[in-house]
């Protein structure tokens, strides 16, 4: 079978679960089923993340502190590459990257589409029991854990205690914001060996889904660490400046200038190239 046929399938095996789920009734308080995705929560799957961070303690110790060390180098890195391709977009044009927002058919062909998906998955997946893992390693409480399927992808999501977070130390909480993002650099990273080594002999399926870890990986983690609002760069840029004169302001400026940044690259890039399908 061909992607567009396999998708086609899997969107089909998908609706025919949620009819099943919603003609049945079938309610739980952990399962909560919606038209596009179905989130498992509960507090089993803490008892993963605590053995997943018993496993060589010092090592995600290591990891939480090269995350934060990291995060200045993503966020200087991300804002570079932005506001040198916005200067390109008045300056060079035809030297500009394009910047575009990741649309499944269409800016994300069908054919990439699953492997887009799946490498999705994989990437939020793990950013999420890293956040999990770190938070069991800083003593924040996780007070539930989530597995989603959302129709042709899947992920994760790690809910700390509020409380818990609010009382960890500086450096606690930003080991926890950081740590999704450096395992999803240290992701993509692990990635360009093995496509330089096996890319040529790999099924297209398989290339394609590497290729997408690769570039899901790399991008998260470097526009992750932005100091945008709800992003986890936004939450290590809101923990150190909560406590100083004008914080707030400091938060809101950098939230809307970099979205100002972001939507120039894209509606210049609309504007020069249109929407460039992958």
């Amino acid at each position: 079978m061909d992607s567009l046929t396999t998708l086609v399938i899997i969107i089909g095996a998908w609706f025919t679960f949620y009819a099943v789920i919603k003609l049945f009734k079938v309610q739980r308080d952990d399962l909560e089923v919606s038209l596009i995705y179905a989130l498992y929560k509960s507090t089993r799957l803490n008892g993963f993340i605590s053995r997943l961070a018993s496993w060589h303690p010092k090592v995600w110790r290591i990891l939480g502190n090269m995350g934060i060390v990291a995060a200045v180098g993503q966020a200087a890195f991300a804002s570079w590459l932005l506001l040198n391709n916005l200067i390109r977009f008045f300056l060079m044009p035809e030297t500009a990257t394009p910047v575009q927002p990741l649309i499944p058919g269409v800016t994300i062909s069908a054919s990439s589409l699953p492997w887009f998906m799946l490498a999705a998955g994989v990437v939020i997946l793990t950013h999420e029991l890293s956040h999990g893992v770190q938070c069991v390693m800083e003593g924040v409480k996780v007070k539930s854990a989530a597995i989603m399927v959302a129709v042709i992808t899947f992920g994760g999501a790690v809910e700390p205690d509020e409380e818990g977070m609010n009382k960890a130390s500086l450096l606690s909480r930003m080991r926890i914001f950081a740590s999704g993002s450096i395992v999803n650099l240290l992701t993509g990273l692990i990635v360009i060996p093995i496509m330089i080594v096996f890319g040529d002999s790999m099924p297209q399926g398989i290339g394609l889904f590497f290729s997408w870890l690769y570039f899901v990986s790399i991008n998260l983690a470097i526009m992750n660490m932005l100091p945008i609002g709800p992003l986890d760069g936004g939450q290590m840029w809101k923990a150190l400046t909560e406590h100083i004169p004008m914080g707030k302001l400091l938060q809101n400026v950098a939230t809307y200038a970099f979205l100002a940044l972001i939507i120039g690259n894209i509606l210049f890039s609309f504007n020069l190239f249109g929407l460039v399908p992958i």
